[in-house]
């Protein structure tokens, strides 16, 4: 590093406007900071501190063995660990912000983890506090335990407009997911009857939820990618020597994750509206993870819109290979996704 590098930083940021508000959203520390400006383009910054994250973070350290790998045990350790390392993103992602009259779409919303090893991240709060940033709430934490979000704002702006300390900041906020372990085994019998409802438990709060499973049947979707490839809209879309190379580079990475003659699990079921559910194989759960050199995810939906309690039906695809004369898979339903709507939050 020298001196040159660290000029080259702060150059880059041409106007700067301290907001300094700060309040507290679903438990959850938020100080929005104020506006930047860099050519003609304005990003809104927000830093946001998550107790019980840092707690987790804690936690984690204390209970990691000194010579302990840094590699996972198996797949159920390692998504474990991805959902513990989430913290709760109050105002993410934004759509809009309302500053007093003003009105901003956001055409980007990013967020990421500070860290005291990134010197633009603490270059980046030198300028705030040299222009009377008050960084309430947040001032004694850790800075790698805070979070900075960047509203990047439509429009060509030639200066940051005016406003003062008093002046109402109302944010619009985008649906969002958010994870809830559960890790319950179930037995789910190819073409079976499930007349009862599947009962669950949210593993963190308690929280008991229900899903209607209406059938589990096995796919192969090395049929279904020859249906999609022999859609003459999608051929239409490319030149006869994309169409040959985007099929070739699918098969091949297709066959990493599923050999020909092999099925994907389908679960069918009805359950709370909100919610959607993720079944893995408890062989896969307890597996080492496995480094594969590429990632597909799918969606297969259902041949119904409603299923046996007229209520929407979901499909949740296991992607996980099996042989066609399965009958029966011993899996987990081992997360629910909850999805939140957007909200207006107002600080004043």
């Amino acid at each position: 590093m020298n001196i040159r590098y660290l000029q080259d930083i702060l150059s880059r940021i041409d106007e700067i406007k301290v907001i300094g508000k700060s309040a507290t959203v679903d438990g959850v520390v938020c100080n929005v900071m104020g506006l930047i400006r860099h050519g003609m383009e304005m990003e809104l910054l927000i830093l946001q501190y998550d107790e019980n994250f840092e707690q987790m973070i804690e936690e984690s350290e204390e209970t990691k063995l000194p010579d302990a790998a840094d590699v996972p045990e198996s797949n159920r350790m390692l998504m474990r660990a991805d959902r513990r390392n989430d913290a709760i993103n109050s105002i993410f992602p934004v759509e809009k912000v309302f500053i007093g009259e003003g009105e901003f779409k956001v055409y980007v919303s990013e967020s990421g983890q500070m860290s005291t090893e990134n010197r633009e991240d603490i270059l980046l709060l030198v300028q705030f506090l040299n222009n009377g940033w008050q960084p309430n709430g947040i001032d004694y934490q850790n800075i790698n335990t805070l979070f900075l979000t960047r509203a990047k704002l439509e429009g060509d702006y030639i200066s940051i407009p005016d406003f003062d300390s008093s002046t109402e900041i109302r944010f619009v906020t985008g649906i969002r997911s958010v994870s809830h372990q559960v890790e319950k085994p179930v037995t789910l019998i190819v073409g079976g009857e499930y007349s009862d409802r599947l009962w669950f438990q949210d593993a963190d709060t308690g929280e008991e939820h229900w899903a209607q499973i209406n059938r589990v049947y096995l796919l192969d979707m090395w049929a279904e990618m020859e249906k999609t490839f022999s859609n003459p809209k999608i051929q239409e879309k490319m030149t006869s020597e994309e169409f040959t190379r985007a099929k070739s580079d699918f098969e091949k990475h297709f066959l990493e994750i599923c050999p020909r003659g092999m099925y994907f699990p389908i679960v069918e079921y009805e359950c709370e509206e909100d919610i959607s559910l993720q079944f893995y194989s408890k062989a896969y759960l307890d597996s080492k993870p496995l480094h594969r050199g590429s990632s597909m995810g799918f969606i297969v939906a259902p041949d119904q819109s409603t299923g046996i309690l007229g209520l929407k039906l979901k499909a949740a695809v296991i992607q996980e290979p099996v042989s066609p004369d399965t009958s029966s898979i011993e899996v987990e339903l081992f997360q629910y996704i909850r999805t939140i709507s957007g909200r207006e939050i107002v600080l004043k």
